[in-house]
């Protein structure tokens, strides 16, 4: 089969129902077309996915979730890199580059080194990385691997610190999240933005699933010092997302308060985090009973820059990243 016979194009709306059953048979899941809507909104400039055919059969797919990324004191346009699939069939065809690798260079030729969203990041599988650092670029900054915490429940220490602040139940876009990231976000030189707006998008209106999501005050006052979101089924308390103002610790204990408390309220056996690129909360959360292991399912971040301005290795070893950022819970 020639080169001839593949043809690429950016995602048209109508195509959900194809590429979701696609998704589901690659997968072996049931994801419903509900939760593709949910996890793919409709953007200004349409929906960043990258298809490739065979006359009206979908072989691939490289697609993005529009985000924005924090370096140094600048916002860029990014991309969060999702979903990337291949069909048995086009497994099947060989060409001189494989399709897969083929409907990724199209994807960075229209949205990244057109200017769109120039800063690409993802926690691609282990056959994607394979094929990503060989043919895509997926080593211009080392893979980063996972900073795992967790804590068996009942291990926990209580932190006298925490007694000095309190813990409100907000929605996942309350509008108080504006303040507090412009308060914290010098804590957090390189991440991605956790405004309301991302955190309504991430945390917010999900068909399925429910987060459990605190603002962290002190105990009489007003202004937001710490968020904290989790996800408690499964049988585990996973925090899916963190922040916190570094000058006050009792904020973070009183978010580990809060999960232990979850954790026994709900059965779970253990609490678990990703927390790369805040080593001060790693070390106090260490502090607090939860133990740096390897994370099982063994996860590596990658990223590329298009932008000439932006050197990819301003990220290396120091990009923040939580649960949410990976996009798996």
């Amino acid at each position: 089969m020639s080169d001839e016979a593949v043809t690429f194009r950016p995602y048209r709306p109508g195509d959900e129902r194809e590429i979701n059953e696609a998704f589901n048979a690659v997968f072996g899941v049931h994801r419903s077309l509900d939760e593709w809507a949910w996890k793919f909104p409709e953007v200004p400039g349409g929906r960043p996915i990258m298809l490739a055919y065979a006359g009206a059969k979908l072989l691939a797919q490289y697609a993005g979730l529009p985000t924005r990324f924090w370096v140094d004191g600048r916002e860029h346009p990014a991309l969060q890199i999702v979903d990337l699939l291949s069909t048995r069939e086009a497994r099947r065809r060989f060409l001189r580059r494989g399709i897969f690798v083929k409907t990724g260079e199209q994807f960075f030729e229209v949205y990244a080194r057109s200017g769109r969203y120039p800063l690409l990041f993802g926690f691609p599988g282990r056959r994607s990385l394979r094929i990503g650092v060989l043919q895509l670029g997926y080593d211009a900054m080392p893979p980063q691997e996972i900073f795992y915490l967790r804590r068996e429940r009942g291990a926990g220490k209580p932190g006298v610190h925490r007694l000095g602040y309190r813990a409100e139940l907000i929605t996942a876009g309350d509008a108080r999240l504006d303040a507090l990231w412009e308060r914290v976000r010098g804590d957090y030189p390189v991440a991605v933005v956790r405004d309301a707006q991302r955190a309504a998008r991430r945390l917010g209106g999900h068909p399925r699933v429910e987060y459990a999501c605190f603002l962290i005050l002190r105990r009489w006052g007003r202004e937001g010092l710490g968020f904290v979101a989790f996800r408690t089924d499964g049988g585990s308390c996973r925090w899916v997302d963190l922040l916190w103002d570094h000058a006050h610790p009792g904020a973070l204990e009183l978010a580990a308060h809060l999960g232990l408390e979850l954790a026994v309220q709900t059965g779970a056996a253990a609490e678990e985090l990703w927390l790369n690129g805040d080593e001060a909360g790693a070390v106090r959360l260490q502090a607090l009973g939860f133990q740096h292991q390897r994370e099982p399912s063994l996860p590596v971040m990658v990223a590329r820059s298009f932008d000439p301005a932006l050197d990819i290795n301003a990220l290396h070893g120091r990009v923040y990243i939580t649960m949410a950022d990976a996009d798996l819970v």
